[in-house]
């Protein structure tokens, strides 16, 4: 692992210095946790065990949610691959020198290829290269608005901490059931949102919604979902009759025949 670079430009940062005391911490400490190419496992566990072994005292929700507060000030970046949570620092390139020829991560998704939102439901957008992809004589006259939305899933949607719901989508929905197969989606989906309705102050931002649900249910998978074990039969009670009983002891009881003393 090549040393890391810290520029006192951070001095006066604004983004830095609104961070809490713990989240500058795990903000330096993922400096030297991401590879070359600035990207790494997000999964809090994994995190923890690199950055803070020996802190007993530090959680995975701690991390979880200091990760999540990172994401809204811009210093980190969050997203999936197939089901698994990824991060970046952005701007990696700008300050560190890259040596590897290859990322040992997935790389983030281009920011061209960020489907905006409309209504807070994820839907198909037309790309900024491409404004007239459609044969339509009459093209839509404002390319960056989405013009196609997702079919939802019959879930209900999840609460954010902005006031709107995030949408589940039925892609969204059959890909988790193939990720998790042992974890019954839609019962998980409704957990979460009585969760989040009873923790409102620990509600997601939009941008980690999806982390949060993918942890969620890898969680559950990981449970194992066994069936219940099956009780043993149960032998039916034993009928006792009395009669046939006596009966039986007439014919196994032995005679005493009294002699006459002559």
């Amino acid at each position: 692992m090549p040393n890391r670079i810290i520029k006192e430009s951070i001095h006066g940062s604004d983004k830095v210095n609104r961070m809490t005391d713990f989240q500058f911490r795990l903000w330096v400490n993922l400096i030297t946790y991401v590879d070359d190419y600035g990207r790494g496992d997000a999964r809090p566990a994994m995190i923890k065990g690199t950055c803070f072994p020996l802190r007993d005292r530090i959680t995975n929700k701690d991390i979880d949610a200091a990760l999540s507060a990172l994401a809204d000030i811009g210093c980190v970046g969050l997203y999936t691959v197939d089901g698994r949570p990824y991060l970046y620092l952005p701007n990696w390139e700008s300050h560190q020198s890259v040596r590897n020829k290859k990322s040992r991560y997935p790389a983030p998704p281009a920011p061209d290829e960020n489907c905006m939102q409309l209504n807070a439901i994820e839907c198909n957008c037309v790309s900024e290269s491409n404004p007239n992809p459609n044969p339509n004589p009459n093209p839509n006259p404002n390319p960056n608005v989405c013009t196609e939305q997702a079919p939802l899933a019959p879930v209900p949607p999840l609460p954010l901490n902005d006031g709107s719901e995030y949408h589940v989508t039925v892609d969204q929905l059959d890909e988790w059931r193939s990720l998790y197969p042992a974890v019954d989606i839609e019962q998980e989906l409704r957990k979460m949102r009585g969760w989040l309705n009873a923790n409102k102050t620990k509600r997601k931002t939009r941008k980690a919604i999806e982390r949060f649900i993918t942890n969620w249910l890898s969680g559950e998978q990981d449970k194992g979902h066994r069936a219940p074990a099956q009780k043993p039969e149960e032998k039916p009670a034993a009928s006792y009759d009395i009669n046939a009983a006596s009966e039986k002891a007439k014919t196994t009881m032995p005679i005493l025949v009294k002699k006459e003393r002559r």
